[in-house]
């Protein structure tokens, strides 16, 4: 009875519900009533992920349950925006029924491992990220992130950091009387009669004579001046009304503008530093910045987080030094959920915050490529011109915004998340199914690493399955939390055009769980909106921040982030948006929320897979000519009704299974262990394998979807300044 009855149940099994809530899931057979618990993960590596589930089976004509575990290996496309994992070709590895008969049990793995290839199944992300293990984290090369501290640049009033990528590079404007400074995502022309520069920034314009002179505002700029921004508005800021500049809403001052040609960070207070005590520890904060400023009493330093690096000095105007986040007074880790500055929890070592930002930079985002359809074109500024990479025999296109790689005569194109490869450096671009392994040792030094975290990991004659990880946009795990940028500055390309690289430093870049990185507040009281802007001639600024199409999502300071327990609180809806797509939704999750990703700005030839599509077979990459034969029903079993859906049972969702197939469960009174077909209680098998860490992931994974669907108790939303309004109320 239990073959049939569990072929029976993976047979009838179309998918798996997302919410913690839905387990354990129940499907009705002729033999019976088949539940499946939650299932726990043992591991997950690129796309790999290998789980155990238990499994119960009562027969009509029973009154208590056979227990059973079964193991399951499979491929796994995840889909950060709804927070799914869809679990495609999976395979029973084993199936243990502790008091059923050796044979029998290994009749049922032979005859499930045929059936369950064909089924589509759908995990929660948030279960996942519990489930992770720490060790997948790339440690060799986390010590290669530079922590150098850039230029900081302290201000005792509202001040914002102008960026320039060098010294000015000036490019006619054609039909005007216009230079544009091709080398900043900032609004910067000059007047060629007059060689006045000006500068838009939201709705006020500056002018100055000299590039790192002395900025004023001024109410005339040039109506050509004029024209140029409003075509030149990036696709986030069309259509959006900047409203009046946010540090003179928020401070009744008139920001001082800085100019810097390096990489800079600027610390703009409103006044002298002023500070207040973090409840609990021996820190303060500096309550008259958005910076992430503090001072430990004890030591009497000064402490600066950027770009989820910690810097310290005796003194605000240095010298800076770097301080790693596990070598930081204690005070930091015992920062209170709730307080005005618990969003450095997650860039503080040891801390949940931290730990869950790192596991959230190992999820991959994955989507399907049509081989046929998905194809790139490449653009140089004059002939392809290759730069060798530091201790390899591969060398990276400079005169392309594509990230174009060399290696033993071929060339791979790293377009918006999907590998490409071809003869020439021209093509014609294929899909790229097999990366060189050598791809994988470019270092950090090299303005092309990110592609490093780009792979392939399956494929079909029809389809590539590819992802990418954190790093591809810019996100890095160091020292036990992640950071913004790899910190090295690279040369950018002008010739005709100007091609800029990804930086680290300069744009106020933070880490939020609700958002993952984002960027416009640690330079001063202002957000970036209405201040950058694209250059009609090509020269598309998005490379700054790493891929072209990727930018961190525009978002200033909005108060604590988490309340008690490390549930963070909910925001309102954010209208700024990292790339074209849908706007935020209300509800969040301990992993950042992110309205879209790399793969949605493809029109052709890239999807992220939805439950709905149709699982195809992929080639195991370690063995690509082999490719399984469609599973085929034995004889005497009908083939799976595929669209019937498991309900949810309403039952405890609290058993689990051993890594050596016991069956356990939680009680308020303790663990039990199922022996002879009875519960008894057990105090030493949970411990000792592990199912009491399970029982954990469990229920914090619940938590976190949960959390993700409604609405929770947050602090109320901090009231802003209201802007200056002149004497007709405007």
């Amino acid at each position: 009875m239990p073959m049939k009855i569990f072929v029976a149940m993976i047979m009838l099994l179309p998918g798996w519900g997302l919410r913690a809530a839905d387990w354990p899931r129940e499907i009705d057979s002729p033999q019976g009533t088949i539940t499946i618990y939650q299932p726990q993960i043992d591991s997950y590596k690129g796309n790999s992920m290998s789980a155990r589930a238990a499994i119960s089976v009562t027969a009509r004509d029973a009154t208590e349950p056979v227990f059973g575990a079964v193991w399951l290996d499979c491929r796994v496309l995840t889909d950060r925006p709804t927070r799914t994992v869809r679990l495609l070709e999976v395979k029973v590895s084993q199936i243990k029924f502790p008091e059923g008969k050796d044979e029998e049990t290994g009749a049922i793995s032979r005859t499930v491992e045929e059936q369950i290839p064909g089924l589509d199944l759908t995990f929660s992300l948030d279960e996942l990220l519990e489930s992770l293990d720490t060790a997948q984290k790339e440690k060799e090369t986390s010590k290669e992130i530079e922590v150098t501290p850039p230029r900081i640049i302290v201000k005792d009033h509202p001040a914002v950091l102008v960026l320039l990528d060098g010294d000015p590079v000036f490019v006619d404007v054609e039909g005007t009387s216009l230079r544009r400074v091709a080398n900043t995502p900032f609004f910067l022309v000059q007047e060629t009669g007059s060689g006045m520069l000006y500068l838009k920034g939201g709705e006020i314009w500056y002018s100055a004579r000299e590039i790192t002179g002395r900025w004023e505002v001024t109410g005339t700029p040039p109506r050509e001046a004029i024209d140029l921004a409003a075509k030149s508005a990036s696709d986030a800021q069309a259509g959006e009304e900047s409203g009046a500049n946010d540090s003179k809403a928020k401070t009744g001052k008139i920001p001082e503008i800085v100019v810097s040609t390096v990489p800079a960070e600027l610390i703009a207070t409103d006044g002298p530093v002023q500070l207040s005590p973090i409840k609990g520890t021996g820190l303060l904060y500096a309550t008259n910045t958005p910076s992430k400023l503090f001072l430990a009493v004890s030591s009497q330093d000064y402490y600066i987080l950027i770009s989820g690096r910690w810097y310290t000095a005796r003194k605000l105007d240095g010298p800076w030094s770097n301080v790693a986040s596990d070598r930081l007074p204690a005070d930091f880790a015992s920062i209170p959920p709730g307080s005005e500055r618990d969003d450095v929890l997650a860039s503080v070592a040891g801390t949940v915050p931290a730990k869950e930002a790192v596991l959230d930079a190992q999820i991959p985002q994955t989507a399907e490529v049509d081989r046929m359809q998905a194809s790139s074109q490449v653009q140089y500024d004059g002939d392809p011109q290759f730069e060798p990479i530091e201790n390899t025999e591969m060398g990276y296109a400079l005169n392309s915004s594509t990230a174009i790689i060399r290696v033993r005569g071929r060339y791979y194109n790293c377009d918006k998340g999907v590998w490409f490869e071809g003869p020439t450096p021209n093509g014609p671009w294929g899909v790229c199914i097999a990366v060189p392994p050598d791809i994988y040792t470019i270092p950090p030094r090299c303005p092309v690493y990110y592609v490093r975290y780009v792979r392939v990991y399956s494929y079909t004659p029809e389809v590539a399955y590819v992802g990418y990880t954190s790093g591809y946009t810019g996100c890095y795990v160091h020292g036990g939390t992640v950071v913004y940028g790899t910190g090295y500055y690279y040369r950018p390309w002008f010739r005709r055009s100007y091609f800029p690289r990804p930086w680290t430093w300069g744009f106020g870049v933070h880490y939020d769980p609700w958002t993952g990185w984002s960027m416009g507040y640690s330079t001063g009281w202002w957000r970036p909106r209405g201040w950058f802007a694209f250059n009609n001639r090509g020269m598309a600024h998005e490379g700054w921040w790493g891929p072209v199409g990727y930018r961190p999502v525009y978002r200033p300071f909005a108060g604590p982030v988490y309340r008690e327990g490390y549930h963070p609180v909910y925001r309102p809806l954010l209208p700024e948006r990292s790339v074209r797509g849908p706007a935020y939704g209300g509800s969040r999750s301990t992993g950042p929320i992110r309205n879209t990703t790399l793969y949605d700005r493809w029109t052709r030839g890239v999807t992220r897979p939805t439950s709905g599509d149709r699982p195809r077979q992929a080639i195991d990459m370690v063995r690509p000519e082999t490719r399984p034969a469609p599973a085929v029903a034995p004889p005497g079993v009908a083939r799976p009704d595929v669209r019937r859906t498991p309900r949810a049972s309403g039952r405890a969702n609290d058993v689990y299974t051993t890594p050596e197939g016991n069956i356990v469960r939680k009680t308020p009174q303790g663990w039990q262990q199922r022996d002879r077909n009875t519960w008894k209680k057990t105090d030493d098998a949970p411990a000792k394998t592990g199912v009491d860490h399970d029982s954990n992931v469990r229920q914090r994974g619940a938590e976190r979807s949960s959390s993700f669907r409604r609405p929770a108790p947050g602090r109320p939303a901090q009231k802003e300044p209201k802007p200056d309004r002149d004497k007709r109320g405007r």
